[in-house]
């Protein structure tokens, strides 16, 4: 038994200009959230406005995490030199990699531990000074 196959009824199209349209009329769309009454705007004269990147370049720029970064990289620098990995072997240097990664936290976590504690003790001897 053959399939019997039916068209589509075609759009009705009239030529406007150049460019063909549909005769179906587009509704704008309601948008779902209502309009908010406007607020005003604070202007800040004298500040410049910072964005996220200044944040961190300012960050990156403090003495602290230069130096817990600077734990890191000689960390990570010991544990390669002290790995001795040939390229001819496979896995060595991947695991290589791994060991100097966990070095680097390591010596990064202690370095952070260590100031986190100075700053711990500085604020009991201050509470115990008033």
């Amino acid at each position: 038994m053959a399939k019997t196959v039916t068209k589509k009824p075609a759009r009705s199209t009239r030529k406007v200009g150049s460019a063909r349209r549909t005769t179906a009329a587009k509704r704008p769309r309601k948008s779902a959230k209502p309009k908010r009454a406007a607020s005003p705007r604070r202007v800040r004269a004298a500040e410049p406005s910072k964005t996220a990147a200044d944040a961190l370049i300012g960050l990156l720029e403090s003495p602290l995490v230069a130096d817990i970064l600077a734990a890191g990289a000689s960390a990570a620098l010991a544990a390669f030199t002290a790995s001795r990995v040939s390229r001819r072997r496979e896995g060595g240097s991947k695991q290589a990699l791994k060991n100097a990664a966990k070095a680097a936290t390591s010596a990064m976590g202690a370095r952070l531990s260590e100031e986190i504690e100075e700053i711990l003790e500085r604020a009991k001897a201050k509470n115990a000074a008033r």
